[in-house]
């Protein structure tokens, strides 16, 4: 608890939190507005269950790069040495990021589907939009955007404690979500492995059930999805607590 609450601390104490949260609820809310005046309310489809995808989007990524930063910034910083002659055992300062990170992606996950959810939701029934929130593929992607977002604050920490660089873990992982996978995904021979892969792990947790939606390839079931994103990122995390513990400090 010692190291938990060390790292509360070191996560409070900067502003990295609050603008990097503020980047995602702003992405958010942009989305939100924009489809919500913008839909046609005679073209079918759910437009909220796009809106809810996108904030998932934003906020996965989000608590992803928060996760790196939480940890190579102890290397930027020069704060790694003092941080791991405190806690003698290297793995417990690794499982003590962790759990702040995995609770701070929960609760961003919680922030960004919130603010899609009720700004979204009224604004479309006005238009005329049908919207059921009760409806089983709306609360299965909101339930699932929120693990989803959660769980990618664990990898962050997991690459960010594999690379140590900050800026070089920061930009591959939002390189890798937004640009090679989606090229992946494009690519015909390689596509059977897209439901594979993190972003379609991720996928699959958040898909909608709208015809009007094609996913480029057969994603997996949405329960598949959270337990191969949870294991990818243990198995980050497990690899970069190895690391960590081996690798010189300095």
């Amino acid at each position: 608890m010692t190291a938990l609450r060390a790292e509360v601390r070191k996560l409070l104490t900067t502003q990295v939190w609050f603008w990097t949260a503020l980047l995602a609820l702003g992405l958010t809310l942009l989305v939100t507005c924009l489809t919500s005046a913008l839909v046609d309310p005679d073209d079918g489809g759910r437009p909220l269950e796009a809106v809810l995808n996108a904030a998932t989007s934003f906020g996965y990524v989000v608590s992803a790069v928060l996760g790196v930063i939480g940890i190579t910034g102890e290397y930027r910083h020069l704060t790694a040495t003092p941080t791991f002659l405190s806690v003698p055992r290297r793995g417990t300062v690794i499982g003590a990021k962790l759990a702040l990170y995995l609770l701070a992606g929960l609760v961003l996950g919680v922030l960004c589907i919130g603010v899609a959810t009720g700004i979204a939701a009224p604004w479309m029934s006005a238009r005329g939009i049908e919207v059921d929130l009760g409806a089983e593929s709306t609360v299965r992607i909101i339930v699932g955007g929120i693990i989803t977002v959660a769980i990618f604050g664990i990898i962050g920490v997991g690459v960010g404690a594999l690379l140590r660089n900050q800026v070089a873990a920061v930009v591959g992982i939002i390189v890798y979500l937004f640009l090679i996978e989606g090229i992946l995904s494009a690519i015909p021979k390689v596509q059977e492995a897209y439901p594979y892969l993190p972003g379609g792990a991720a996928s699959a947790l958040i898909s909608t059930d709208d015809p009007n939606v094609q996913s480029p390839t057969e994603l997996l079931e949405p329960w598949q999805g959270g337990v191969l994103l949870l294991a990818y990122g243990l198995g980050f995390a497990l690899l970069g607590s190895l690391l960590t513990v081996r690798r010189d400090v300095t």
